[in-house]
């Protein structure tokens, strides 16, 4: 990790087009909200099958953890009324039947529960890493709803467009039948080659978390972390909020997947977004930089420096050029 650790990027003060606020809703206080527990466990990459190699890639060896509470009886309540208000806002796409996205927008609750200092010490100690609230505003507090069919999962298994996250359920899950949250407890390369073979997963590697009730979740390096979310078997609600974050060090690569985000969000907030973040990166890059300054004649390793910077600089603008030219990535329903 390098010494230099990024400037918080505060939520953007205006809101996109049709984005209206809630309007009544309550107001978050991480003091009454919030009940933060540790998980008993944490699984490191290693245990899903990932090599040394590729695991140095990574910010950390962080994998997922086990259960853990994160929202209090009286935050639980508040976070399923807010949204039950969101609800009216879903939209789908190739992957998920029924979600909201730039929920954050809307709801004040939600958002200041996302960006809560607290909660995000809290997942930094978890995963082992500085992190902060993911810059990118469609990451925070992304709602999935059950999809009206009861016979189409929730979510179908894939790894997802940012590093970090957690899965928290939002309405009781021991209230409805079946709905459960999943993880494959293999490599996301593995899922690939099965699904190229058209073979199911080892079912002896679905791992399926008991949540006693909502505002459980899991925290999880999400894009090496392959997970669903199963669908109802009776019809019933459920819930659950995921909410992102970004390692506080630049000097790891960036994960954001426009090309994917781009199929799911509006187009206008989805490239304006991920261009803030983009000019965030290189903001706090060069001035990592500038913190880090010492004499040296080591022209050639400035240079490649500097090439390092206007290649990421030359693929950022390529991905807004190839926007909605890709397509939505998932691994099926397995």
């Amino acid at each position: 990790m390098s010494a230099y650790l990024a400037t918080p990027l505060p939520f953007p003060v205006q809101r996109p087009s049709g984005y209206e606020p809630l309007g009544e809703e309550p107001a978050f206080d991480p003091a009454r909200h919030l009940q933060i527990e540790a998980p008993e466990t944490v699984i490191p990459l290693k245990e899903f099958g990932y090599t040394d190699e590729q695991i140095t890639q990574c910010p950390t060896d962080f994998g997922a953890t086990s259960v853990f509470r994160v929202l209090s009886d009286e935050g639980a309540a508040c976070m399923l009324d807010v949204a039950r208000k969101l609800e009216a806002f879903t939209t789908s796409n190739a992957r998920i039947s029924r979600n909201v996205r730039g929920g954050a927008y809307r709801s004040t609750f939600l958002r200041d529960l996302c960006q809560c200092p607290e909660l995000t010490e809290a997942m930094s100690a978890i995963a082992g890493i500085p992190l902060l609230p993911h810059t990118l505003p469609h990451q925070l507090g992304h709602l999935n709803y059950a999809p009206f069919d009861v016979t189409e999962n929730v979510d179908k298994w894939h790894v997802d467009t940012l590093r970090f996250d957690f899965v928290m359920f939002v309405t009781d899950p021991n209230t409805v039948e079946g709905g459960e949250f999943q993880y494959y407890l293999g490599t996301k390369e593995e899922v690939a080659a099965l699904r190229k073979a058209g073979q199911p997963l080892d079912p002896d590697k679905i791992v399926s978390p008991a949540m006693p009730g909502p505002g459980y979740a899991v925290l999880q390096q999400g894009n090496m972390v392959v997970h669903r979310a199963k669908g109802l078997s009776a019809p019933g609600e459920r819930i659950t909020m995921v909410n992102g974050y970004v390692p506080r060090d630049i000097a790891f690569p960036d994960f954001s997947r426009f090309d994917q985000l781009a199929l799911v969000d509006p187009k206008d907030v989805a490239a304006s977004e991920y261009a803030r973040h983009a000019t965030w990166m290189a903001r706090e890059r060069l001035t990592a930089r500038l913190a880090g300054f010492a004499f040296s004649d080591d022209t050639a390793a400035m240079a490649e420096e500097f090439e390092d910077f206007a290649r990421t600089m030359a693929a950022t603008a390529q991905q807004l050029r190839d926007a909605g030219k890709a397509e939505v990535e998932h691994f099926g329903d397995g």
